[in-house]
């Protein structure tokens, strides 16, 4: 049954409402998981196999003998009644040219119970945990950012996403499945991929001649505890180096990375540039809403080198934790200002269409 239009607008407008209220408590401020306008359709036929390799993951894995189910829906419902474990799907996509720098979300709705995802190759994300620290999250909507390196707009694309269900029904069980464009700014420098991270706490981490060959690499941006660190809560630091050939004179930048959980302290070649929280005495905050800010910090182009180094200090207080959304990656305060904007009429949209009857 539909609901009554005035019931909705009042739905539209607490959603409305709750979003200007964020962007106010975080000045630099971008909403930047929220899918925006669908490149692919991924609803439909997927080829899929039960069972758990890790050489599916890749591109070229020859998948042509395995079944072709329908999703979303259950595996149960499309033939595997019985089944509980590991299993997997394949599908192949054509992205058109025009996206080579763009921000783009993949939604898979809602997965049961656990999933790690790959395009072409690469690890884009994944939520819950698997045996043997088994967490089920098959009530989670499943939003992963795409690293642009990732991509192969003008040509076919495959993503692989591994699944295991521990009961009940599994698979890619309900909701939106595509590749959309996203409400995010675009970066010109992008920092998204492959970060050095280590847990615990040490001010020289901050500094930018700290050799750190010896930190295994995450992949930003993603929950820690989805990539290798499920039981950490705390401090834990990132660090990434990064080449600028042409260095820009006279301008104000704007570092984004996304959304973090919970508290950070950002530093830029061993300079404090921007913090969200009161890191050492996080229950000062007494916010309690931290992880959904959006991190912006502006610093001068002039401290930026040919090599650089972000270091993150990061402390979360209990649940998931790290970068966890994009975009990751810097952009001028002039593109930075001219995209909110021309964005900063879009959380009307759904009342436009609402009272159009696009809805």
């Amino acid at each position: 049954m539909k609901k009554h239009p005035f019931i909705r607008l009042g739905f539209y407008l607490a959603v409305i409402l709750g979003v200007f209220g964020c962007l106010r408590a975080n000045n630099n401020g971008s909403d930047s998981q929220e899918p925006k306008k669908r490149i692919v359709r991924l609803a439909g036929a997927w080829k899929f196999s039960v069972g758990d390799d890790a050489e599916r993951a890749k591109p070229n894995y020859n998948d042509k003998d395995w079944a072709t189910i329908h999703a979303p829906d259950t595996w149960q419902d499309e033939g595997y009644r019985d089944y509980n474990g590991y299993a997997w799907y394949r599908k192949s996509f054509f992205l058109p040219s025009g996206y080579e720098q763009s921000n783009l979300v993949l939604s898979l709705g809602k997965i049961d119970d656990v999933d790690e995802v790959f395009v072409n190759g690469c690890r884009v994300g994944g939520t819950g945990q698997f045996p043997p620290d088994y967490r089920p999250a098959y009530d989670s909507e499943r939003l992963y950012s795409i690293p642009t390196a990732c991509l192969l707009p003008g040509n076919q694309n495959v993503i692989a996403i591994r699944v295991y269900d521990g009961g009940g029904v599994g698979g890619l069980v309900g909701g939106s499945l595509g590749l959309y464009t996203n409400l995010a700014p675009q970066t010109e420098i992008p920092l998204d991929g492959a970060w050095k991270f280590s847990p615990g706490d040490n001010p020289d981490w901050k500094q930018s001649t700290f050799d750190d060959s010896n930190f295994p690499q995450i992949t930003v941006p993603s929950y820690w505890e989805n990539v290798g660190y499920p039981n950490l809560d705390g401090y834990a630091w990132y660090r990434k180096t990064f080449t600028v050939p042409h260095m820009p004179a006279g301008q104000t930048l704007v570092l984004l990375l996304g959304k973090i959980d919970d508290y950070d302290e950002v530093y830029l070649n061993g300079v404090a540039i921007g913090h969200t929280g009161e890191i050492d005495h996080p229950a000062r905050t007494g916010d309690g809403h931290s992880y959904a800010l959006s991190r912006a910090y502006y610093f001068p182009a002039s401290l930026l080198k040919e090599t650089n180094t972000i270091a993150v200090r990061v402390h979360d207080a209990g649940g998931y934790g790290g970068i966890y959304a994009g975009p990751v990656g810097i952009i001028s305060q002039a593109l930075f200002i001219k995209y909110w904007e021309d964005h900063r009429h879009r959380p009307l949209d759904g009342l436009i269409r609402l009272f159009r009857g696009d809805d």
